[in-house]
Parts: structure tokens; sequence; C-alpha cells
């Protein structure tokens, strides 16, 4: 048998490893950033030729 030392020791360090750990998740399935548009026609319009070129 573990003592009780031992035993709070690694309560405490299963429970720092698994802190977050659906924050986390979702952090690394959906990304941190939210996605936005890049090329919007406001954009085209404000910059037609540097839009255009390929």
């Amino acid at each position: 048998m573990a003592s009780n030392t031992k035993q709070t020791s690694f309560r405490r360090a299963l429970r720092l490893k698994k802190a977050g750990r659906k924050a986390k998740n979702q952090r690394r399935l959906h990304g941190s950033t939210p996605s936005f548009p890049i090329h919007t026609p406001e954009a085209d319009a404000n910059a037609p030729d540097q839009a255009k070129q390929d």
C-alpha cells in the first residue's frame, strides 16, 4: 500500500495534468483563432490590381 504522501502527490500531479483538458481539446480541434474572410469584395475594391494578380 502506498503512503499517504505518495497518494497525495500522485493525485495532485494527475489533477494538474488533467486541468483544462476540455479547453485544450477544443483548441486542438477548432484552433484558437476564429476563421474570418480574407478575400472579401470590399478588400478587392480597395486593392483591385493586387487582388487580381496570379
